[in-house]
């Protein structure tokens, strides 16, 4: 990995504030990251994520846990976000999801964790980063935009929009 993205790493918010970036441990963490998620609200807001129930948000994390990879960000040394890099079929693309809990939003902390994705998919070896974001989710648009994904043309009418970056 290059030094941007060594992790675990600490970072500050647009205010200064510190919070810390590290590699998920896939069963030490699974509790506190199924709390977040039963904390998380809105529910359902994103593409239909995170699940509303303890019972649903077990298995989706079952689900999307076996694979990619996945960090998490502490803030005061509470859990408040999950970032995922699952691979795509093509073997050259990796597709992100970040979720953030809704106490830190609004704080630039969002847009780090995209260039921290972007750093690590690079280090990876992908070529790529996609995504796809609700039409209405402004601030996650702009917070992509920020980190240098482009909106893919072919989507601008529609209800989700993809974006992307390609890497070097």
């Amino acid at each position: 990995m290059s030094e941007a993205t060594l992790l675990p790493t600490e970072l500050a918010d647009k205010f200064g504030n510190p919070f810390r970036v590290r590699e998920m441990d896939a069963i030490a963490d699974r509790a506190v990251l199924e709390g977040m998620y039963l904390a998380f609200t809105p529910k359902r807001a994103a593409q239909g994520l995170p699940p509303e129930s303890e019972y649903a948000i077990k298995r989706w994390l079952d689900h999307i846990l076996k694979g990619g990879q996945h960090l998490l960000v502490a803030v005061n040394d509470e859990l408040r976000g999950h970032l995922m890099l699952i691979p795509m079929a093509d073997g050259k693309s990796t597709e992100l999801a970040v979720f953030l809990h809704q106490s830190v939003r609004g704080r630039g902390i969002g847009t780090a964790m995209n260039r921290v994705a972007v750093g690590l998919a690079r280090d990876t070896g992908f070529k790529r980063v996609w995504l796809s974001v609700e039409l209405s989710n402004i601030p996650a648009i702009r917070s992509y935009q920020k980190a240098g994904f482009a909106t893919l043309a072919h989507t601008v009418w529609a209800a989700e929009v993809e974006m992307e970056i390609l890497l070097p």
